[in-house]
């Protein structure tokens, strides 16, 4: 009888004769073209819009504030009225681009009048404007969002 050959385990991944196998390896990882999809509506420019100004106006209000404690008080003045109009601003087209009702509007604007309820619903806009925009593919940052 004729010797018989030795079967190698690695001869099954490589080839009986050696050759490679096909150029599919099933050990690589899938692969698939998923490129970041930015939703770009009019509605989300207003948002990204709006929330840009929420966040200068709370940035504009705590300069007022530090200068007040420190030197200028007719300048406090018009950094927190500045920091209201951007503030009413910003509200109105954040509340128009994500839909809320006038009855909101009114309400959000008239929270701004009361202190420290003004900065946590303004902070509580701009948290909420972040999650809509980054599901939209947005990349949101400090001071607001870019495409």
């Amino acid at each position: 009888m004729p010797a018989a050959k030795p079967i190698h385990v690695c001869s099954r991944l490589i080839g009986n004769q050696g050759e490679n196998m096909s150029v599919n390896n099933p050990y690589d990882a899938p692969k698939s073209s998923v490129e970041d999809v930015v939703e770009h509506s009019a509605a989300l420019e207003q948002v990204a819009g709006g929330q840009k100004l929420i966040i200068y106006s709370i940035l504009l209000y705590f300069v007022g504030m530090a200068m007040n404690r420190s030197f200028a008080g007719g300048l406090t003045l018009v950094c927190v009225l500045a920091s209201l109009a951007l503030s009413i601003t910003g509200i109105i087209r954040l509340c128009n681009g994500m839909g809320y009702s006038t009855l909101n509007k009114v309400f959000l604007i008239i929270s701004l009048f009361l202190p420290l309820v003004n900065l946590i619903v303004l902070v509580s806009l701009s948290i909420r404007a972040t999650s809509r925009l980054k599901e939209a593919g947005y990349k949101v940052g400090l001071l607001g969002a870019r495409r």
